[in-house]
């Protein structure tokens, strides 16, 4: 239940409960604190590099002045953490060093949540476990609205072409047999006046069956953090005219929350060009990704010299390395014992539109009654993960390796994963020119009162 509704219906008992959960806690703010007083084990799910509490003005002045008239007898250590700005996640993070980081992502399509796992979480980049079959949609679409403008500042700012664009896409996708069954949402990249013009839009051109039929939702970042759509169109809103940098831990979490709440397509509306953004900011980051995205089932364990004579490492056995040899021949990119979750596939294909998990069977680890056993059980836990397998056997390989791997050409081409010498772009027209790298992450919060959005920017700010 929601934190106020705790405060309503339960009482005030200590340990009341064995246990608590807190879902979202990078949300929760200080008031969260009354949840450790119902149990003795916490459990606090969330993360800090997504939207958290924030007050501004005479709010954050009001509750600062509180503390330090109800908590001067703590020491400065202990007053650490207890902020407006902070939250339950990090504050138990700092006290609490038992922290279990969870890796594998199966919602969104592999190339929209890279883009997260790339710029956000380069250290621990998560596992990309969706699978898809070649007819999905295209996981990544962009749109240049170049006659957007903006009017108006700060929350007032917002910018009609723009907001006329998003609409009108949106308005043609719920007329579209392929996006019958998907649910739809709009997400606004700046708080102010720009998510209730969007609305209004909404109101006015899409009925209201289908507003229903495509759960379509309107809004901030921060009001869609913990849900998800099927089908996300991103708003930038800002045009070209003295732009600041989006940077700092605030704009991190947004972006983030934002670019990661599509599971199957995430649109992107703006109004400027990547050489009106700074080389710093998130947006620019975030379009340049989506223009020219790396391939998405890029893998570090990639070995560079491999013989069909002489076992290497990581390879299983010898039969392995020819196999892989001979995909490699093709243009192909394969990835030799791969691992999910604590279980290895001897190779995998890796292409724009999926990937292939390869079996050889015959191999010294393939030979016995219970290692064939294992070996099944193992690939009925995959599948229903939503891998894809094809299985070849030593023997067959052995008598005539090209008759062997023919069928493998087939069902690759089958799923859509093509050699490289394929293009595989996602999105039409995208150049090739423009090689995407993530902007350096912040050490230290800026101001947070500063509008990264603000059409006048201060003498010290960078502007573009």
């Amino acid at each position: 239940m929601p934190l106020n509704q705790v405060a309503e219906t339960i009482s005030p008992e200590p340990d009341s409960f064995d246990v608590v959960i807190v879902d979202e806690a990078s949300q929760v703010g200080l008031d969260g604190l009354l949840l450790l007083w119902l149990a003795p084990r916490i459990i606090v799910v969330g993360d800090d590099r997504q939207c958290a509490p924030f007050y501004s003005g005479s709010k954050h002045d009001r509750i600062t002045q509180i503390f330090d008239e109800r908590m001067a007898g703590l020491e400065p250590w202990q007053r650490e953490g207890f902020d407006p700005k902070s939250n339950l996640y990090e504050l138990l993070q700092s006290r609490f060093t038992e922290v279990i980081r969870l890796t594998e992502h199966f919602r969104c399509m592999p190339e929209i949540i890279k883009w997260s796992s790339m710029q956000f979480y380069p250290d621990n980049q998560l596992v990309l476990l969706r699978q898809h079959g070649s007819d999905r949609l295209p996981p990544l679409k962009v749109v240049h609205v170049p006659e957007g403008h903006c009017e108006g500042r700060r929350d007032k700012l917002i910018n009609r072409p723009e907001a006329e664009a998003v609409v009108n896409e949106l308005h043609r996708l719920t007329q579209d047999p392929a996006y019958a069954d998907r649910s739809i949402g709009v997400i606004i990249l700046r708080h102010g006046d720009q998510t209730r013009l969007v609305q209004d839009l909404v109101d006015q051109r899409i009925d209201v069956s289908a507003r229903e039929r495509h759960s379509i939702l309107v809004g901030t970042p921060e009001q869609f953090q913990g849900d998800q759509r099927d089908v996300i169109l991103l708003s930038m809103v800002v045009d070209g005219a003295n732009v600041i940098a989006a940077t700092g831990r605030n704009n991190e979490r947004r972006f983030n929350v934002a670019a990661s709440r599509a599971r199957d397509q995430m649109w992107l509306f703006h109004s400027l060009t990547v050489d009106q953004l700074s080389s710093k900011d998130l947006r620019r980051s975030l379009l340049t990704y989506m223009v020219s995205p790396p391939p998405p089932y890029t893998h570090p364990h990639q070995p560079a010299h491999v013989s069909a004579d002489r076992h290497c490492e990581p390879f299983d056995s010898l039969f392995e390395q020819r196999v892989f040899l001979r995909i490699k021949e093709r243009g192909y990119d394969v990835v030799p014992q791969w691992e999910v979750n604590g279980k290895r596939i001897d190779l995998v294909v890796t292409g724009g539109h999926g990937r292939l998990a390869v079996e050889c069977d015959g191999s010294p680890h393939h030979s016995t009654p219970k290692q064939i056993h294992d070996d099944a059980e193992r690939e009925r836990e995959l599948r229903r993960a939503g891998w894809t397998f094809w299985r070849i056997r030593s023997s067959a390989f052995a008598l005539s390796p090209d008759e062997a791997l023919e069928p493998l050409w087939e069902r690759l081409t089958e799923l859509g994963i093509h050699p490289r010498t394929v293009r595989e772009s996602s999105i039409d027209d995208a150049p090739t020119d423009m090689p995407w790298t993530p902007v350096g992450l912040a050490e230290a919060e800026p101001d947070e009162d500063a509008d990264p959005y603000d059409g006048e920017p201060d003498e010290d700010s960078e502007e573009h």
